[in-house]
């Protein structure tokens, strides 16, 4: 090993020990801190060979403390950042925010000697270059990787290795077709084989099957063994996702077939755990079955991606036991572990759920919750579809439409991602609907896409079924269920890693225990989990419930409830599923048992109505915003020029010159910009108008609107108001560069659309049903006021729509004051708090016209060849301003 890396592993390696806890006593309230910023324990006292020792309390521990602190800042000083002196050791520690920085530092000097060692090592400059630049994405350096692609894509010699380093910067963050858009330009087989891992997974998301002729290529050349393991299983995972089974065991096989010393543990692991999942694989064996009898799910959690490790996940599945269990002349066929459970479970029932019922049999299946597509399900299977819909399976599809021969009975069901609605998701849910959402929030997501639903509440409020008391209540003590305050009593944790090891039938046995310890020993359950609390509560236990966040999208109509509504939960789901049963186990016919579920649901479904039809987003009077414009002079319209309001955020004002200028440069007829009071000074805005030749720069008069503080943010919410008289306006952030004609652009044709912008390519807004969940969530405490924002910003939707960005668009004026939009996103402003541009986005839903990509180019997150607008804002100014045509 050369001497910078040994150099810079020492670095490294003391960065991570100093960067532990160094302080108990007093300062043990920093502690917590300092463990997640350095991913260590704090160990006070290390016993030698088992030998116990103690530490004196005086000075040798304060010393040691001490100078700990003393050399962590040594090393944090020759770091980038700024390094706290106030360290003593003693009563103070580094702050999170400082401890986070520096290890971020370290992270990138470690790319950086990943790339000097691969250079030195006889590597070329691309693969050497591809390396570094993995560490940079996976250290949070994805703006230095798109530097460093646009840097060397605009060089001849280097445009492919730039290509590559886009791609794989944009694989992380955007779309997959704005990451291939570069891959595919990468024709330099060493760059690909050293970029797989990006690369041929990338290709696959975008092209589906017209990719795989890739992949049979590199297999033909020998380029697969080149792979790194991981590259070869993200590329599987991929694979796998477009149903293309065949690659994915060539490419699984052939990388098993490697030593064991050549291929890490852990992709072994999920290789081999892969080919289980394709046909002829252990998922899809013939389940067991009785002739003529009607089969009957009990939900598990398998599937491809990842199979849950959450105890909470098996105690939903034993409440729902409880429901088949309760009728004593219900028997009970197929898989012998669930059979010899659910008539051990039978002789736990309490005495007033007994039901006699009918004689039927049932045969029991093992279905899985996000996997059942693999499954090889028998005709005629019904089941409760509860729980979390859906855990995706690699992060890239959804396992809905379920099985086609599952009959689900959808209750206690929370959406947990709006992407996973697609067309034919919807029209799923719609056909064996109304769904009993577990969450209002779920209930507000599905009704804005059409879907029926109503609220159910938790199948968990109902295990008490299978908790009969057993004469005095002798509980004692509390237990802490992963519980964030401290305190007394003995603590565990939901999340149950050996689960994975065990059979379906052990982990419903464990779950069981689980909620015994409510039931019979424990009087008091402190806990931040929402299937620890509700079925403690069910036992009656007494149960402190506080979560990381109340207005978490779980939660809706389930946190601060009192004892008459969690007990109206649980009785409505106990009179639904005792009409619902009984009627399946007699083998009564598909239509009659939906038709008697929505029959039954009538009256919840009118509760949902009544709900959404009384929710109203807060919007502002228009009596108020005339009172905040009604003093000032608006613009008035010239025939022949086109109107541009330059949105300048903090920080930007001494962009605006450069922008005007460029706008300048490509007009070809009249302009006038706008900016907001304040925005510039006077002689700035004297400066600009002296350069330019084509038209104007103007400043608006200053507006105030109570409640409203950000000066810019408010002026682009009145700009409808504001230019009263106006058709259409260009809107431009400062941090903008120009090289086309801005009359083009303000030409857009719009229609009946509100605006026109482009749709925001980052992966995270992608979906605005998911950035209306988001805003929610940020109500933290006011979880009453994140379920009115939901209940409201659904109500008047049809279907989810694409995240747009407003930083670049041409609002259609007209329109936006007919439809009220200046009053809705005034309103949201100032009672809300959201921004400006989440505000736009739900008063304006998917009512917008998106124009070509070249208008709005975000570098960060995508390119483009000939880019017309280049938007910088909330990125890294890459250095000359460079171009992003190579």
């Amino acid at each position: 090993m050369t001497n910078q890396r040994n150099a810079t592993e020492r670095l490294i390696s003391k960065g991570r020990e100093l960067v532990k806890p160094v302080v108990h006593g007093v300062a043990r309230r920093a502690l917590p801190v300092v463990e997640r910023a350095s991913g260590t324990r704090y160990v006070r006292e290390r016993n030698a060979g088992g030998a116990t020792r103690k530490v004196k309390p005086g000075g040798t521990t304060k010393k040691v403390a001490a100078d700990t602190a003393r050399s962590y800042r040594e090393l944090a000083t020759v770091l980038k950042g700024r390094t706290s002196a106030e360290v003593d050791g003693w009563t103070s520690a580094p702050t999170k925010k400082e401890t986070e920085a520096k290890l971020r530092e370290l992270r990138r000097l470690q790319a950086g000697s990943i790339l000097a060692e691969s250079l030195i090592s006889g590597s070329s400059l691309g693969v050497s270059m591809v390396d570094s630049a993995r560490a940079l994405i996976d250290a949070g350096r994805h703006g230095e990787v798109v530097s460093m692609g646009l840097n060397l894509r605009q060089r001849p010699e280097h445009t492919q290795i730039g290509r590559a380093l886009l791609g794989m910067a944009y694989h992380r963050s955007s779309d997959s077709e704005v990451a291939w858009a570069e891959f595919e330009r990468v024709k330099d087989r060493e760059l690909i084989i050293s970029a797989a891992a990006e690369y041929y997974p990338t290709a696959l998301d975008t092209l589906g099957a017209e990719a795989l002729p890739l992949i049979e290529q590199s297999n033909q050349t020998g380029d697969t063994e080149r792979w790194t393991s991981k590259a070869v299983l993200r590329t599987a995972e991929s694979a796998f996702c477009i149903d293309a089974f065949e690659h994915v065991r060539t490419l699984a096989e052939d990388r098993l077939a490697w030593e064991d010393d050549k291929l890490e543990p852990a992709i072994r692991y999920e290789l081999s755990r892969m080919l289980d999942w394709l046909p002829g694989g252990v998922h899809l064996q013939p389940l067991t079955t009785t002739p003529g009898k009607r089969n009957f799910g009990v939900l598990s959690y398998d599937q491809p991606g990842i199979r849950s490790r959450n105890i909470g996940d098996y105690i939903q599945t034993v409440a729902s036991i409880g429901h088949l269990v309760r009728y004593e002349n219900l028997k009970f066929t197929g898989d012998s572990g669930l059979t010899e459970l659910l008539t051990k479970l039978r002789g736990t029932v309490k005495t007033e759920r007994k039901y006699s019922g009918a004689e039927a049999e049932l045969n029991l299946v093992e279905v899985y919750r996000d996997g059942n597509v693999y499954q090889d399900i028998p005709e005629d299977t019904w089941y409760i579809a509860f729980g979390w819909y859906m855990h995706d399976i690699f992060g890239k599809s959804f396992n809905i439409p379920f099985h086609p021969n599952l009959r689900p009975i959808l209750l206690s069901v929370f959406v947990r991602y709006p992407e996973m609605l697609t067309p034919d998701a919807i029209a799923y849910l719609k056909k064996y609907g109304p769904v009993g959402c577990r969450d209002w929030q779920s209930v507000a997501v599905l009704r804005a896409v059409g879907v029926p639903a109503f609220f159910s509440g938790c199948l968990t409020t109902t295990i008490d079924t299978l908790y009969p008391s057993h004469g005095p209540d002798r509980r004692s003590g509390t237990l802490q269920v992963d519980w964030l305050k401290g305190g007394k009593g003995p603590k565990k944790k939901q999340t149950v890693t050996a689960i994975r090891d065990k059979s379906f039938p052990e982990n419903l046995e464990l779950a069981r225990s689980w909620v015994s310890d409510y039931a019979y020993k424990y009087k008091n359950v402190l806990t931040s989990r929402l299937h620890a609390n509700l079925p403690a509560r069910s036992v009656g236990a007494n149960v402190e419930f506080e979560p990381k966040n109340k207005s978490d999208s779980r939660f809706g109509g389930l946190y601060g409830i009192n004892d008459a509504e969690f007990d109206a939960i649980r009785t409505g789901i106990l009179d639904k599923l005792a009409v619902i049963i009984p009627l399946i186990a007699s083998g009564a016919s598909e239509e009659d048992i939906y038709a008697k579920w929505v029959d039954i649901t009538e009256a919840d479904m009118a509760v949902a109505d009544a709900y959404l039809a009384e929710a109203n987003l807060p919007d502002a009077s228009s009596s108020e915003i005339s009172s905040a414009i009604d003093a000032i002079e608006r613009p008035r319209p010239e025939t022949g020029t086109t109107d541009v309001y330059l949105s300048v955020s903090k920080g930007e004002n001494n962009l605006v010159s450069a922008l005007a200028s460029s706008i300048d440069d490509y007009a070809t007829g009249s302009y006038r910009l706008w900016v907001a009071s304040g925005a510039l000074g006077t002689k700035q805005i004297d400066a600009i108008r002296t350069n330019l030749t084509r038209g104007t720069i103007n400043v608006l008069e200053s507006v105030n609107y109570p409640g409203i503080n950000d000066a810019d943010e408010l002026v682009q919410a009145l700009l409808p108001a504001i230019f009263a008289d106006h058709d259409r306006l260009v809107v431009l952030p400062a941090a903008a560069d120009v090289s086309a004609d801005i009359t083009e652009l303000s030409g857009t044709e719009l229609g009946t659309s509100l605006l026109g912008a482009k749709r925001d390519v980052r992966k995270t807004r992608t979906s605005g049903l998911t950035l209306m969940r988001r805003i929610a969530s940020a109500f933290k405490d006011d979880h009453e006021g994140a379920l009115d924002f939901v209940f409201a910003s659904h109500s008047t939707l049809t279907e989810d729509f694409i995240v747009f960005d407003p930083q670049v668009s041409v609002l259609n004026l007209t329109r936006l004051r007919s439809e009220g939009i200046v009053e809705r996103v005034i309103g949201l402003l100032k009672t809300v708090g959201i921004n400006y541009v989440d505000s736009l986005q739900v008063a304006i839903g998917g009512r917008y016209t998106e124009f070509d990509t070249e208008w709005n180019v975000r570098a960060h997150w995508e390119t483009v060849d000939s880019p017309k607008i280049v938007n910088w804002r909330g990125q890294s100014r890459h250095r000359g301003h460079m171009a992003l045509v190579p």
